[in-house]
């Protein structure tokens, strides 16, 4: 199975490249046809060159219907147009004019052949950035574990609590106005805060105690080794913390602003939650709109 992966991707490795040297030969071949072309048909091959760059420029765009109808309507009009002339006129058609009617057609098929093996790679980035994203297990800002992580403890947290026969609560904690404080604050400075707020945390809980960071607005979540009381302490003790003078970086301390915390905790009850973890965190994110 490797070695199939491993072929296809050279496969759409030498696709791309064969779809640059086409598109090179094109263009190459379209600047020679021109300057090589006698001066009484250079406007009108000029023109052709044109509307064929035209036609590669809808291709080019993944537009690929519009640009064989383009194409097409182009060949067409010539053809029709030369004809017309030879009839007419008696002007001969030389073999230099059959270059665009197959010129226009190769342009097209080579911007076609050149995006269709970039669409693959990018296909290919893609799947790979989503794979890399559902095995990431870290909040690069805070360097906590994310929801991910959280979920994953959690589910043997409360299999080692049934055990040993200890309370497990679940808290979360959450920055009150963190859309306001981000207006105020803006965006690189609101991270130094979310930073902050992690590390205090961390600083207060016990060893056994674990945080993460669930999601990109800074709120954290707390498995704590303890009942509702105890989660009651720990919330007062964040508080506390928060409000010492040394709690917040300068950036804020020198708007002026206050941050504020709300907190939302429940006590893990195996005949409520089982092991619908999901359920169990939603409940206590509802503990939220308690903490006025």
């Amino acid at each position: 199975m490797k070695l199939k992966s491993q072929n296809a991707k050279r496969i759409t490795f030498y696709r791309q490249d064969l779809g640059i040297l086409a598109l090179f030969a094109v263009l190459f071949a379209g600047a020679l046809i021109v300057i090589d072309t006698p001066t009484e048909m250079r406007l009108e091959f000029i023109v052709m060159l044109l509307v064929t760059f035209f036609c590669m420029l809808f291709a080019a765009f993944r537009m690929t219907m519009a640009s064989v109808v383009l194409t097409g309507v182009q060949i067409t009009i010539y053809t029709t147009y030369k004809v017309f002339f030879y009839y007419s006129s008696g002007e001969s058609i030389q073999l230099l004019h059959f270059v665009w009617i197959f010129y226009p057609l190769l342009s097209i098929a080579a911007v076609n052949f050149f995006i269709n093996g970039n669409a693959r790679l990018e296909a290919e980035n893609i799947m790979l950035k989503d794979q890399v994203s559902k095995l990431v297990l870290i909040d690069p800002l805070t360097g906590l574990y994310n929801l991910k992580g959280l979920y994953l403890d959690l589910q043997g947290q409360i299999g080692l609590a049934a055990r040993k026969g200890i309370d497990i609560t679940l808290m979360i904690v959450a920055l009150r106005y963190e859309a306001e404080l981000k207006k105020v604050l803006g965006t690189e400075n609101l991270d130094i805060v979310k930073q902050r707020l992690a590390a205090i945390v961390q600083d207060i809980i016990r060893i056994e105690d674990r945080v993460y960071a669930i999601d990109d607005k800074g709120t954290l979540a707390i498995i704590l080794s303890c009942d509702a009381e105890g989660a009651e302490m720990v919330k007062r003790r964040v508080k506390e913390k928060l409000t010492s003078f040394e709690a917040m970086p300068e950036i804020v301390k020198n708007k002026v602003i206050r941050i504020d915390l709300q907190f939302g905790y429940l006590q893990y009850d195996k005949e409520t939650f089982g092991r619908d973890l999901i359920r169990y965190k939603q409940c206590t994110e509802s503990e939220l709109q308690y903490d006025v």
